[in-house]
Parts: C-alpha cells; sequence; structure tokens
C-alpha cells in the first residue's frame, strides 16, 4: 500500500517539523480510521501472529500493552495467551496530562474502569514493573523512532524509568515514513513488529545482559 503523505520539509524550524508531523499524523489516522473491516482483519491478524512468535521466546515476561483505541491492532487474545500460559500482563494507568504512565497487572478478569481520555484501566491491581513495553505506531521510520498521538507519554514514561525495558512498536508497514523528523528527545524503540514481520533496531537495544528478555537472534521483515 502507498499513502498519500504530504512531502517532509527540506531543512525549516522546529514549528515548520512540527506542523509536518501534525499533518502527516492526522493523514495515517485517517487511513487507518478507513480501512474496511476484512483489510483490517487480516493485516491485524498478521501482526498478532509475529507478536505470538516474538513472545514464544519470553513465557515468563511482564508484558506492558495497550487497550486498543481508534482502530488499533487489538493485542488482547495473544496477551490473554501469554497469560494463560505463564506469562504476565500490565496496562498502564495515566495520572494525568503530561505525566508518565504507570502500569497496573492485568488479567481477563481484571475490572476495567474509564481512565485518561476514557481509555479503559485496570481497577483493583497492582503496580508492577514491565520487561517488555509496547508502543502502538501511528506511523515509524526504519530508524524505530515513532509517530504517536503527540501526547509524549510514552517518552515520559521512558524517561522516568528506573530500568529501560525492551521497546517494541506494533504498527502496520503501510505507515513506514523515511524519516518521523524525531523532536531531540524522542526515544526510538528497540524492535519493531508490522504486518510484514519482526525488525530489531540496530544499536538501539543495550543488550542481552541488561535485558533479560531479549533472548532471540534478529529476524528481519520481509522485503
Amino acid at each position: 500500500m502507498i499513502l498519500d503523505l504530504p512531502a517532509a520539509p527540506v531543512g525549516g524550524d522546529a514549528t515548520t517539523q512540527s506542523e509536518w508531523r501534525h499533518a502527516v499524523r492526522r493523514a495515517l489516522l485517517g487511513w487507518r480510521a478507513g480501512l474496511d473491516a476484512q483489510t483490517h482483519q487480516k493485516l491485524s491478524d498478521q501482526v498478532r501472529g509475529h507478536f505470538a512468535t516474538f513472545l514464544k521466546d519470553r513465557p515468563a515476561a511482564t508484558i506492558g500493552f495497550y487497550w486498543p483505541i481508534q482502530n488499533e491492532i487489538d493485542l488482547r487474545p495473544v496477551i490473554a495467551a501469554h497469560v494463560k500460559s505463564g506469562g504476565k500482563a500490565a496496562l498502564p494507568v495515566v495520572p494525568g496530562k503530561d505525566q508518565a504512565m504507570i502500569f497496573h497487572d492485568w488479567t481477563p478478569d481484571t475490572e476495567m474502569v474509564p481512565g485518561f481520555a476514557r481509555i479503559p484501566e485496570p481497577a483493583n491491581s497492582k503496580e508492577v514493573a514491565v520487561n517488555v513495553l509496547l508502543a502502538p505506531l501511528v506511523g515509524f521510520d526504519p530508524a524505530g523512532y515513532r509517530l504517536g498521538y503527540g501526547g509524549g507519554f510514552f517518552d515520559r514514561t521512558l524517561a522516568a524509568a528506573t530500568r529501560k525495558p525492551l521497546v517494541v512498536g506494533i504498527g502496520l508497514e503501510a505507515t513506514r515514513l523515511d524519516d518521523i523528523l524525531p523532536h531531540q528527545y524522542d526515544v526510538p524503540v528497540d524492535v519493531l513488529i508490522t504486518d510484514q514481520g519482526t525488525r530489531y533496531i540496530d544499536g538501539q537495544a543495550t543488550g542481552d545482559a541488561d535485558k533479560p528478555d531479549q533472548t532471540s537472534p534478529p529476524c528481519h521483515l520481509s522485503e
């Protein structure tokens, strides 16, 4: 799929680049919202398959995932299977605007309540540390920089973490950009999982010794 997106500015100041990212974000969200149900199901199944394979090497990991909104890929079936087989999962709780997220234990039986922006959050569950953090992608580039919703929650969460988890971007290959022109404070993901496969970002992971959940050798997206 080739998307008709605004051309990236050549040079330009921070304001020009921010305006471009805003326009691209709007275009990508519009494209994703307009996917027909059959195409969305097919692409989502492919992503879920690659993600399930990724988790096979991490059976005991605590996965910080996201509650799907705005036609995002729903990973809950894979997460539920991971929990059933002995793994753990957690969902973010957002204390407020411009604050880092914290993660609370989640199972399919966890009570959920509306949280920040009315997104469901766990109720009556304890805060936990996550080994693997899933970051939904509105768009992304080959260097692992992600275009999110513009709220900065993931970057603030990673900046506040005492131990950085393995960060996995989840999205659709059609939303890959040459360069998202990241801000200086943007944090790239370590791994990209799309409908086309799994890619480890060279030079971003700190190594197996520091991240015991990262146990498998890299595999790459099919071209």
